[in-house]
């Protein structure tokens, strides 16, 4: 029965978005491929999903996409995880 229907947390994308920006303006972060992930992973981690499965929600997600309170909320989580990374990065070197 589930199989009729496609999930997507819609953090994911607000979180990819957010960290493109962030990582930009904080060079001191390592942003290799396995640490990125690592920061991604660790700040949806910490963030409530956004899930969609109709057509309706998917507009209600993708306008949730914009909503300041939204990014400002991802941009802090990125910000604590890319904290955590850096004190224990998983990478072999960068």
């Amino acid at each position: 029965m589930v199989e009729k229907y496609s999930f997507k947390n819609y953090m994911e994308d607000v979180v990819v978005d957010v960290y493109r920006e962030f990582y930009r303006g904080y060079p001191q972060y390592c942003n290799c491929p396995r640490c990125s992930a690592d920061i991604l992973v660790l700040a949806l981690s910490k963030l409530k999903g956004r899930y969609a499965v109709s057509p309706e929600g998917e507009i209600f997600a993708k306008l949730s996409r914009e909503d300041r309170q939204v990014r400002a909320d991802a941009l802090v989580m990125i910000i604590e995880a890319a904290e955590v990374v850096a004190k224990q990065p998983n990478h072999v070197r960068c």
